[in-house]
């Protein structure tokens, strides 16, 4: 019985031992791989909504820190960081109504207790309110030059500031972190401390925050970096006559761009929610310095392709960024065409493609005798912008997606003529009179009396844009686009027809386009313009009657063709009229 029991115990070890190995073969046995992720599957399906989303960050910032590395060696001295995971933001989409503050003016301490006792001084201003201005009176004194620009914009229509980030000399206006700017800008006062902090005031107070960046006419990079500035043919750097003679640095440079760029960059991390280029052109005067000059890198380009380059090498870099982008243009820009006669880099169709706005500098003390039936443009502000105001109109009507108008207005006396609230005031109207409500507010000692920026009683009374019946914004009527156009055609003035035509129905690159005219087998040899007749059912419809005579070459063979009392259609199209013409060209009528 001994025995047995022995055995029988023996038995059941080796039974345990031969299922605990076997147990053991399982463990290590491969899982098959639709168990295994049904198995991940659960897990992941275990994990809490806040795990999950932990996880993904952590992914998420891995793959940044490695494209960040990435950048930084791509870019080197121009490394500027991407917006953080997490602090994106959409494109503002505000109608602009700014003053300009230089980096001196911003860079003033800003006291809350300041701004609003001046806020409600200007709205007691406003409001005509004499009693509660008086109130405020004593404690607005107290506010420093800066705190009133915020105040203006607390109590008036103000909702915007343009603020140097690059000034006129090229100076940074803040401590910057990019290695190419503090390299350039070692001895530099700065002048905004605290630029975040500064930033961070303008959005409590929900104000549009505008980067003013001076980029080519930059003194400041010139004269340190001279191989990157316009170059004598005869050896050395250009120096500009009408600014003091001071260099310039050179548009067509991409290491040029590549600074300019950065500093945008910069700018937009910091909060700003639109960057402005200033200064974006050539120098002034290109008769006299074109035979002597030269431009490394120019590659055979004209100097407006040059700057509709660099705008889109700009728009393409901000993009990740997501601030809006601006570029202020000389005024007379809004009647040139295809940068004649300045030749500073220019044209108003080239650059509008890459910006959200345009800002013409539409001073009326920069216009000459002559500018718009005027003797004296200084004396009558009124006529000047809303004469510049209808000629941007019309350019930008020639555009598939037109940028915003936003035109400067001048607020500084000049020639003896003082420019007060009433002066300020005629600018604002003839651009709200077209359709056109931003503006951008220029006063060097940024002094601004806040009467200028609140409604007159005409305003009140009156609606915007104004009704102009069956006349455009230029006044002009459907047979006035038919006479420009067959004008344009007569005299060769590409540009006229290329204006007068519906977008859609031309192809959009001017270039092209006056190619195609000049080479076109049909030549006018008179026309006449008879009148118009509106469409009855759309106020945006019509047809004007034509007389013309082409000669038509077919096979080197030329034939005359004569029409008389052609409709053409007529159609309103950003509110300017345009024309289809149809010339009959047919084989019957050679």
């Amino acid at each position: 019985m001994i025995n047995k029991s022995k055995k029988i115990i023996s038995l059941l070890i080796i039974a345990a031992v031969l299922a605990g190995c076997a147990n053991q073969a399982n463990a290590n046995t491969p899982i098959p791989e639709d168990e295994s992720k049904q198995q991940e599957t659960e897990a992941i399906a275990t994990q809490t909504d806040e795990e999950r989303a932990q996880i993904e960050l952590e992914s998420k910032l891995a793959e940044r820190e490695k494209l960040e590395k990435q950048r930084k060696e791509e870019l080197g001295e121009f490394y500027v960081p991407l917006v953080s995971l997490g602090k994106e933001q959409e494109k503002k989409s505000v109608e602009v109504k700014a003053l300009y503050a230089t980096g001196h003016t911003a860079g003033n301490a800003l006291n809350k207790e300041n701004i609003d006792a001046y806020g409600e001084y200007v709205k007691a201003l406003s409001e005509g309110d004499t009693l509660k201005a008086k109130e405020f009176s004593s404690v607005a004194e107290k506010a420093n030059k800066f705190e009133r620009i915020i105040g203006i914009a607390i109590g008036t229509e103000i909702n915007g500031l343009v603020i140097n980030v690059k000034d006129d000399n090229g100076f940074i206006t803040y401590d910057s972190d990019i290695e190419i700017v503090q390299k350039m800008n070692e001895e530099t006062p700065i002048q905004i401390d605290d630029v975040s902090g500064m930033l961070q005031i303008l959005k409590e107070y929900d104000i549009y925050t505008i980067g003013r960046i001076v980029a080519f006419k930059d003194k400041n990079f010139a004269v340190k970096s001279p191989e990157h500035s316009i170059q004598l043919k005869s050896g050395g750097t250009w120096l500009d006559p009408n600014s003091g003679n001071i260099p310039w640095v050179n548009p067509f440079d991409k290491y040029v761009w590549d600074y300019n760029v950065s500093i945008a960059k910069e700018a937009a991390l910091l909060g700003f929610d639109e960057i402005q280029f200033d200064y974006v052109r050539f120098p002034d005067g290109a008769k006299r310095y074109n035979p002597i000059t030269e431009f490394p890198g120019r590659e055979g380009r004209d100097k407006d392709e040059a700057i509709a380059d660099f705008l889109e090498y700009a728009e393409k870099e901000l993009e990740p960024y997501n601030v809006n982008l601006g570029a202020d243009v000389f005024g007379i820009i809004t009647r040139t065409w295809d940068d004649y006669p300045e030749d500073i880099g220019q044209t108003w169709v080239l650059m509008g493609q890459y910006v959200d706005n345009m800002a013409p500098m539409v001073y009326p003390s920069h216009y000459s005798t002559g500018w718009y039936n005027l003797d004296n443009p200084n004396a009558h502000p009124y006529l000047v912008v809303k004469g510049a105001m209808e000629e941007a109109v019309e350019k930008n009507s020639s555009m598939e997606k037109p940028p915003v108008i936003r035109p400067w207005i001048q607020d500084f006396d000049w020639a003896g003529i003082e420019y007060g609230p009433d002066k300020v005031r005629d600018q604002i109207i003839a651009a709200k009179e077209l359709g056109i409500a931003e503006y951008m507010i220029w006063n060097p000692s940024n002094s601004y009396d806040p009467y200028s920026f609140m409604l007159t009683s005409k305003e009140k009374s009156e609606t915007y844009p104004a009704d102009k019946g069956e006349m455009d914004y230029r006044e002009k009527t459907p047979s006035d686009a038919a006479d420009k156009y067959l004008t344009g055609m007569i005299q060769g003035r590409y540009s006229y027809m290329y204006l007068m035509e519906p977008v859609s129905k031309r192809i959009q690159d001017f270039d092209d386009y006056s190619e195609l005219q000049a080479t076109s087998n049909i030549k006018l040899l008179n026309y006449k313009v008879y009148g118009y007749e509106m469409d009855k059912d759309n106020c945006d419809l019509a047809k004007a009657e034509v007389y013309y005579k082409i000669e038509v070459t077919e096979n080197e063979t030329k034939h005359i063709i004569e029409k008389d009392n052609v409709k053409w259609e007529a159609v309103r199209e950003h509110n300017i009229w345009k024309i289809n013409a149809e010339f009959e060209t047919s084989a019957d009528e050679l």
